[in-house]
């Protein structure tokens, strides 16, 4: 039997190839599965190359990635938070093209003999083997949700362009935990619903995304736990060495984790985006006077700039720059494997995550998480089916306040909240042998 993992891997996006990674131990251990393939991801070599690097090296194997971003591999220094008109447009351009190009495929793909007139080699070779596969599992993540921006059809159809395409191929399809919601905007709601409803099995990760789903698709959509729970840590001697470089065992280091964020569906985000900058610099200042020391750690470094969280760090640590020349602030500046990361997080007192699979790391570590919850249910969902709803604050509402409330949460009732961490954790990894022994029937049908 074969398989292949949808939509493609994002290696600089450590929860991106924690979740493609997983995907895969998932169908491996269903036992039923010779051949597993992941999509390919990036738009030139060099792009390939740094998103794909790590898996390949790893040992996975690939398919190449048909759908492109519209951005081309061409990205802007500075357009973290905002996108310039000229940039818009390019995009929007290349965004026809591939509706209309790709709109056709679908239509044909079923005719070998149209494929291979109208489209190049890694078109026709990527439509075969998805054709030739017994199972389509989508990655779990956190992809499908829009919030009624202009350009929200086309992020749907997009997101949703690989399903299409199994369903067309007369593919069995499996939604590995996902956040679903919301679905905001002009044919957003009518896209998933047309889409998901012929998948077989489809898993939400929390249970606000699973009612959301349940409420277009008029069935249950069960919950499962996030696939970031059951990666396991790599205490590799890198990871040793950056333990042993920042004194990090023998100190209590908080981490912590940002990004660039453009607050979708607000008329402010650049004055939304200086308040979160500003109010997690002088939250560290605060973490500092109180005898901690502050880790910021790469969870995401690509592929385009507003996925690059060095870009906050950057603007975050030139307001701690008193800070950093004591020592008391520091970077891990590294392109570390996920594995690695969840190894580094392992050792940390606490973290203050926005990258929300920093947070999962850490938790699966029993490393108490204060989250900034932003795009979509993931945050406030999963903290809130850990037991711990009071540990999450919304990106938008971020303040020096509100971080310094939840934190002396944290430390008020460390001991607690490791214990309801540990309590739970017991109930999620065995959840994982259910969803193998599903898939695994689902498949053999």
């Amino acid at each position: 039997m074969k398989a292949i993992i949808i939509p493609g891997v994002t290696d600089l996006n450590k929860g991106d190839q924690c979740l493609v990674w997983e995907s895969y131990r998932i169908l491996d251990d269903c036992g039923c599965f010779d051949e597993i393939r992941i999509l390919e991801n990036g738009d030139t070599e060099q792009e390939r190359e740094a998103l794909c690097g790590q898996s390949k090296i790893s040992g996975f194997s690939f398919c190449h990635n048909i759908l492109k971003h519209p951005r081309r591999g061409k990205h802007v220094e500075g357009e973290h938070v905002k996108e310039s008109f000229f940039s818009f447009l390019r995009m929007a351009f290349n965004a026809i093209w591939d509706f209309v190009s790709l709109s056709f495929l679908l239509l044909v793909c079923n005719k070998p003999n149209l494929v291979q007139k109208f489209y190049s080699k890694d078109v026709v070779d990527t439509v075969r083997y998805i054709g030739s596969c017994d199972l389509v599992a989508v990655k779990g993540g956190g992809f499908i949700h829009s919030y009624g921006e202009r350009r929200a059809p086309y992020i749907i159809w997009f997101f949703l362009f690989y399903i299409r395409l199994a369903i067309r191929l007369n593919k069995k399809v499996v939604i590995l935990p996902n956040s679903f919601g919301p679905f905001e905007g002009l044919t957003v709601s009518w896209q998933v619903k047309r889409v998901l409803r012929k998948c077989g099995l489809i898993y939400a990760r929390e249970n606000v995304s699973s009612r959301a789903l349940s409420e277009i698709l008029g069935r249950a959509v069960p919950v499962y736990p996030d696939l970031g729970f059951f990666l396991k840590a790599d205490n590799s001697s890198r990871v040793r060495d950056i333990l042993d470089e920042h004194g990090i065992c023998e100190s209590r280091v908080i981490g912590v984790t940002v990004r660039p964020w453009r607050f979708p569906g607000r008329d402010n985000p650049d004055e939304l985006y200086e308040k979160y900058v500003c109010a997690l610099s002088e939250f560290v200042k605060h973490l500092v006077a109180r005898g901690y020391k502050v880790a910021f750690c790469n969870q995401s470094i690509g592929p385009n700039a507003h996925e690059d969280d060095r870009n906050a760090i950057d603007e975050i640590l030139t307001k701690l720059e008193h800070e950093k020349e004591r020592g008391d602030v520091f970077w891990i500046n590294e392109n570390l494997l996920c594995t690695e990361l969840k190894a580094i997080y392992s050792n940390f007192y606490a973290l203050v995550g926005t990258r929300f699979h920093s947070v999962i790391f850490a938790i699966t570590s029993l490393v108490p998480a204060l989250a900034i919850g932003y795009g979509g249910n993931k945050a406030n969902g999963i903290m809130g089916d850990l037991g711990v709803e009071n540990m999450t604050v919304p990106i938008d509402a971020v303040s020096l306040k509100a971080l310094i409330d939840s934190f002396s949460a944290i430390e008020n009732g460390r001991e607690d909240y490791v214990n309801k961490l540990s309590k739970n954790m017991e109930a999620v990894f065995s959840r994982r042998e259910i969803m193998v022994d599903d898939i695994f029937d689902y498949v053999s049908k």
